[in-house]
């Protein structure tokens, strides 16, 4: 954190300035920083501790990635970016006070995170009262203009994660009997109706349907409860790495084959898991991921901005694969980029503006992700024709890229 010295009005620093400058620099908290009129102060929220504390990891080292390559390319409105890091705790109430805290007592002028819905939701109404940008990885379909008119999402909303793991289940799988799990987050639980919806559209009801809380130890019983209702193919929602990684270890213990078809959490984790419940665990899994991300056999190789995304992470990231490789980082890192292209467009941070430049101007937007599309209807970032089925989510191109199902198709 920066310390910015009041000056006097003769021009000098003033005698309390004077002191309590020193008293932080004698505590080495000044090193390096520049006071908070020259910076452009960025807040990140984000599950430093408690349940989400793996995805915590992975969003800190995503925007401070993201605060280095935008002061690279000369920061916002001409100044560079100070990111300042505040732990939600993964509990919503905490999540309240600390984005309070970061508004108030910082001086923040915009903010990424918390990284679940069910936090984010809360969250919001603080920063829209603020009248502060924020850009978050929530994907609860409750999350519309009307109720967060500064808030985006990288995330497309469950169902739409979702939607083209069922066509492919249905109609390239040939699954008559599709089961449903998922955690007990607010993006699930709005995803989930919704699928369902869409089911009884191609004339299809689930044949079973399991909740389990964040972090669980043990999947089995609903596991149990999936086979024992005849699926022959399951749709997986969940928001942790952790909790992807723990399905699919459990349906190995239970020697279940059939087919799975996660959202993007299970391909973003997927080779951080992989490494701990080894590949035979990934056998028959199906995901989604973002069109930037993937490749069919012929793309060249490490040419893509998602590639040289993957060159760079690895090459800045001490042990980025632990954290489940670059493709971990992705949704995270893109966040303070939008929002620098928007807030830079727009010519300033005031929350109103800002959104109503992305509204507008959002597919002169290119992230490494693949297009995006937001409207003064839908603030869901990533374009429709964005999302793509892939398979073998574990086994990544060397240039970081997931495979996808729908080659040649």
């Amino acid at each position: 954190m920066s310390y910015v010295g009041r000056r006097a009005k003769d021009g000098v620093i003033s005698r309390r300035a004077a002191i309590a400058l020193a008293a932080v620099a004698a505590f080495g908290l000044s090193a390096g920083a520049a006071s908070a009129q020259d910076t452009f102060k960025m807040g990140g929220l984000t599950s430093v501790t408690g349940g989400g504390a793996s995805v915590g990891v992975s969003s800190t080292e995503a925007w401070k990635l993201a605060a280095d390559d935008i002061n690279a390319a000369g920061g916002i409105l001409g100044k560079q970016v100070e990111l300042i890091i505040a732990d939600s705790m993964t509990d919503p109430t905490h999540g309240v006070s600390e984005a309070r805290r970061l508004i108030e007592n910082e001086g923040i002028q915009a903010l990424v995170g918390p990284v679940t819905s069910q936090e984010s939701i809360p969250v919001v109404a603080v920063t829209t009262e603020a009248g502060i940008m924020q850009i978050t990885t929530a994907a609860s379909s409750t999350l519309t203009p009307e109720v967060g008119p500064y808030h985006f999402s990288t995330s497309v909303t469950a169902a739409n994660q979702m939607i083209p793991n069922v066509d492919y289940a249905v109609d390239v799988l040939g699954a008559k009997k599709i089961a449903i799990i998922s955690d007990n987050g607010g993006m699930s639980k709005a995803g989930v109706s919704e699928i369902i919806e869409y089911l009884a559209q191609k004339g299809l009801e689930p044949v079973a349907v399991q909740e389990f809380a964040f972090r669980t130890e043990d999947m089995t019983p609903q596991l149990f409860s999936l086979r024992s209702a005849g699926a022959d193919a399951v749709l997986f929602l969940a928001s942790l790495g952790d909790d992807a990684r723990k399905l699919l270890e459990n349906r190995l213990d239970i020697g279940w084959d059939a087919p799975v078809l996660g959202n993007q959490t299970m391909t973003n984790y997927a080779v951080g898991n992989a490494q701990i419940a080894g590949e035979e665990a990934f056998e028959g899994v199906y995901s989604t991921q973002f069109v930037g991300m993937t490749y069919c056999e012929g793309d060249p190789v490490g040419e893509s901005p998602f590639a040289k995304f993957v060159t760079s992470a690895r090459e800045r990231v001490p042990n980025v694969d632990k954290l489940g490789g670059a493709a971990s980082l992705t949704p995270f890192y893109i966040e303070p980029m939008i929002l620098a292209a928007a807030i830079n467009g727009a010519g300033t941070a005031e929350g109103p503006a800002v959104a109503k430049w992305l509204e507008e101007n959002s597919d002169k937007i290119e992230p490494i992700i693949g297009p995006i599309s937001v409207s003064g209807t839908n603030h869901f970032m990533p374009a429709p024709e964005a999302i793509k089925v892939v398979k073998e989510p574990h086994l990544v191109r060397e240039d970081g890229l997931t495979q996808r199902a729908d080659c040649g198709m």
